[in-house]
């Protein structure tokens, strides 16, 4: 119920969908009740506690539903997502973009919500899954032209055995092994992950990554910046999957 509550730390939650969230698209009799009681908790719990110093847990009852009253400061994603919307802001140095995208990135410590199981934890998951990856991605681009690519692609190498299936991530390390003077890598980097997409999903690589495979061949540097940000929708309004607290990720 916390982590229902957590993902919308400031704005209140229908009643609907904190049932949704905790109990699923099939929620048991007295559902509604039992909601009260974890509600009353919380409560007691916020009276006892404080959040890290920033302040209670106060759960206030609003229109049709509930809202968990929390400093933004005090919830890891939702400062990750101002972090990154930051680095994003156009006429910024390169240095003080991939500034901002270390520091969103220093805030994870795990998954979110670890541990809790049902369709709604899962997309929560996924969309800061890839909000993690994105900016990952951004940050190795930025440090590939302005520091040591051999490094980058240390990371890069580390970013794609967690996720050896997201093009954006082999494009990146791809990207960084060729500025780093290792062609062939990148090109075995390239056979790897078309295998990988062949067994796995019977996909081959989409556009980017064969235009790059292409520029590699033939010995051209790639163009430009390679991020571009997921196509997914934002984690507010993908089910009100984002904003998750510090205290619903895995240590």
């Amino acid at each position: 119920m916390l982590a229902a509550l957590a993902v919308d730390a400031g704005r209140p939650v229908p009643v609907e969908a904190l049932i949704e969230r905790v109990w699923g698209a099939d929620p048991p009799e007295g559902a509604r009740r039992a909601l009260y009681a974890h509600i009353c908790r919380i409560r007691r719990l916020g009276e006892k506690q404080d959040t890290g110093g920033r302040g209670r847990l106060p759960v206030l009852r609003r229109p049709g539903g509930y809202q968990l009253d929390l400093d933004p400061d005090a919830v890891d994603l939702r400062r990750f997502r101002r972090l990154v919307a930051l680095a994003r802001v156009s006429g910024q140095p390169r240095d003080r973009q991939a500034a901002l995208l270390r520091e969103s990135l220093a805030l994870w410590r795990g998954e979110p919500l670890a541990g809790l199981r049902g369709a709604w934890p899962a997309r929560v998951r996924e969309a800061w899954r890839r909000r993690r990856v994105d900016a990952a991605v951004r940050l190795a681009d930025l440090e590939v032209h302005s520091g040591d690519p051999a490094a980058v692609a240390q990371q890069l190498r580390d970013l794609l055995d967690e996720h050896p299936t997201t093009e954006s991530v082999a494009e990146a390390l791809m990207h960084a092994l060729y500025m780093a003077g290792d062609g062939a890598e990148a090109l075995r980097c390239y056979a790897q992950l078309r295998h990988r997409l062949a067994e796995e999903l019977g996909a081959e690589p989409g556009h980017g990554l064969r235009e790059l495979h292409r520029r590699i061949l033939l010995g051209r540097p790639p163009r430009g910046a390679l991020y571009m940000p997921s196509a997914s929708a934002d984690p507010d309004t993908d089910a009100r999957t984002g904003s998750v607290g510090q205290f619903l990720l895995a240590d």
